[in-house]
């Protein structure tokens, strides 16, 4: 499935006002549930009647399930993505120290594009924030990036490769690939289906506990408010997991920040 078409609102959108919409969904769904149980509480005068507890009971057992299973894959990539930042870091840091190691005048010039491709590696969160931002980032770090394998090669040209500069071309190696992990997991979010079928099921159970309490004539508000409430704070916690590009969790950049401040030259030096 294209990518442009994995809940794009979701992703889009402030999430004050996704966590807002997913409060306003249960809520219709309580109110409709109650309204229509109280028009059929002169058959239906017990909410039990019919097997009512049985399917509110396994229906929120379900909503559990599903909401545990959708939790657990959002943190896993989440933490892919703050591994991948590390990953990233330690592969920078690396061929910055190799490069330092070949004897030959390219190698300042090759550290300064390493140290150059590293500081377009640090998202800016404002930058990351807007899908122009988005694409405007990765232009101006592929383009650093297109630097390192042509320095590389005029290295190891006109001659046979030694140890050092064999070690050399793994790390630029790497250093490349960590790009395609890095855009790889922060494109990897959860299916759409699955999500819908969350707030289809939440929706459903909110729906049968008002139905019930309809049944019975009576509704307390606070505590189906509440029961709402937390089920909207979870979903809208599994959605800000899965949003990578803005909202209140976000990875952090600092590996990025100390392997380009070991790289730096400190003041009294040149580059």
């Amino acid at each position: 499935m294209p990518t442009n078409l994995q809940l794009p609102l979701l992703y889009d959108l402030p999430i004050l006002v996704v966590g807002i919409g997913f409060m306003l969904i249960l809520l219709a769904s309580l109110e409709i549930g109650y309204r229509v149980g109280l028009a059929r509480r002169k058959q239906l005068k017990d909410g039990e009647a019919g097997g009512g507890g049985v399917v509110l009971t396994s229906m929120f057992a379900l909503l559990g399930l599903i909401l545990a299973f959708t939790y657990g894959f959002t943190v896993n990539r989440y933490n892919e993505r703050r591994v991948a930042v590390i990953i990233e870091a330690n592969a920078l840091g690396t061929a910055f120290l190799r490069a330092g190691l070949v004897p030959d005048e390219k190698a300042a010039t090759l550290r300064a594009a390493i140290l150059d491709y590293a500081r377009t590696r640090v998202v800016d969160e404002d930058e990351w924030a807007t899908r122009d931002g988005a694409k405007s980032y990765f232009r101006r770090t592929l383009e650093a990036q297109s630097r390192l394998w042509p320095l590389t090669e005029e290295i190891i040209r006109g001659g046979r490769i030694d140890p050092i500069e064999a070690t050399l071309v793994n790390s630029i190696n790497e250093v490349i690939d960590q790009h395609t992990i890095r855009f790889a997991t922060n494109k990897d979010r959860l299916p759409s289906p699955v999500f819908w079928m969350l707030i289809l099921i939440a929706s459903a159970s909110i729906s049968v506990a008002g139905y019930n309490a309809g049944l019975g004539s009576f509704i307390s508000r606070w505590r189906m408010s509440a029961l709402t409430f937390v089920l909207a704070v979870v979903m809208l916690l599994i959605i800000d997991f899965d949003r990578p590009r803005r909202g209140l969790i976000r990875v952090s950049q600092e590996p990025l920040e100390w392997a380009i401040q070991g790289m730096e030259p400190l003041p009294n030096q040149s580059p």
